[in-house]
């Protein structure tokens, strides 16, 4: 995340842990989501999923949450092995979900978990599922609120790493973004709604290339973020990705063509424009865009000229086309006779 102009690392982490702080709770024990998933803390989840779809104990987490909480090397035995036979459970219940936790103990997935777990409680503060709480269970297991924030803070590299994968496959940017859209991506990634924030960063790509427009870009925001399964957690993310980043250089002429081209520009815009009135407008409107250092004017002409830039910067576009078309023709043409003056010559010598 160092080295990205205009993005202050210290504002990034606090939207980051702001926005997962209100999706997740502070919940100071072990609980159990709607699949029957052991989590613990803020929403950190202590199973892994495998590649044929089995669920598999992730030790390395139990044992750092062993090691945060200060678990004796008994009570730390304990909590794996009650956590693996769980595992077990779960695994034969893949993919089974409850939308309540009346409905989980009367299933069998239930009734084996709790065979397991001892007492599954209720928790009306956190809405949560929590176990390892009671008397009934196992064992009993609590934290404090600073070791739930240990817990979360030494995880959250595993899932920077993952965003940063993710934006590469996307083609997008880490420099497109802002903190806001970064915190936002970070928490999809953390729910596990890879595939949700893989289409916000391509949409971020396409609008920091200058292929989308801002319109675009939020209303693809708006369309693929929501998740109806989770209504809340969407709108706060989405609340967060429409805090986007300017471009150095606003999509438009200027940002297409670059400074190189003004001229061919200007001889583009002569013959396409009938009148001298247009021609001086046209001529007025690029040079704002060459003297635009902040993308305020760009951006105001988009939003009062969105179909005209857009028609004109494709002209544009299609002239630099042609003209190195021909510049590669002229080119080859050039190594053609070169190679025939050369073979001239040899036959000539021999």
């Amino acid at each position: 995340m160092s080295g990205r102009s205009n993005f202050s690392t210290e504002k990034y982490i606090a939207a980051r842990d702001r926005l997962v702080e209100r999706n997740e709770a502070f919940i100071d024990n072990i609980y159990l989501d709607s699949y029957g998933l052991p989590t613990a803390g803020i929403g950190v989840l202590l199973v892994d999923r495998q590649r044929d779809r089995s669920w598999q104990l992730n030790h390395s987490r139990v044992n750092l949450l062993a090691d945060v909480t200060n678990l004796s090397d008994l009570d730390r035995e304990k909590l794996i092995s009650t956590l693996e036979k769980y595992t077990d459970v779960l695994d034969r219940h893949r993919d089974e979900k409850y939308q309540n936790l009346a409905a989980f103990k009367n299933s069998a997935f239930g009734a084996e978990a709790k065979a397991v777990l001892g007492d599954i409680s209720f928790n009306r503060t956190t809405s949560s599922w929590d176990v390892l709480t009671s008397n009934q269970s196992t064992m009993k297991f609590k934290m404090t609120h600073d070791q739930t924030l240990k817990l979360y803070n030494s995880i959250s590299s595993d899932y920077e790493n993952r965003l940063d994968r993710l934006l590469r496959e996307k083609n997008c940017p880490k420099e497109a973004l802002s903190e806001e859209q970064r915190a936002g991506l970070y928490s999809m990634v953390y729910h596990g709604s890879r595939f949700k924030a893989g289409k916000m960063a391509d949409a971020i790509g396409d609008y920091w290339r200058g292929e989308i427009s801002e319109e675009q870009l939020l209303s693809r925001i708006q369309r693929d973020g929501m998740d109806s399964k989770f209504p809340e957690r969407s709108r706060n993310e989405i609340n967060y990705m429409i805090q986007i980043k300017e471009r150095p250089n606003q999509r438009g002429v200027y940002n297409s063509v670059g400074l190189e081209d003004v001229s061919r520009v200007e001889t583009l815009m002569t013959d396409n424009f009938m009148s001298q009135s247009n021609y001086e407008k046209t001529r007025a409107m690029l040079q704002g865009l060459l003297n635009d250092t902040d993308g305020s004017y760009a951006k105001k002409l988009l939003a009062n000229h969105p179909e005209e830039v857009a028609s004109f910067n494709e002209k544009i576009q299609e002239s630099i086309e042609q003209t190195r078309l021909q510049e590669l023709t002229e080119r080859e043409s050039r190594n053609t006779l070169q190679q025939e003056e050369q073979q001239r010559s040899f036959s000539r010598s021999v």
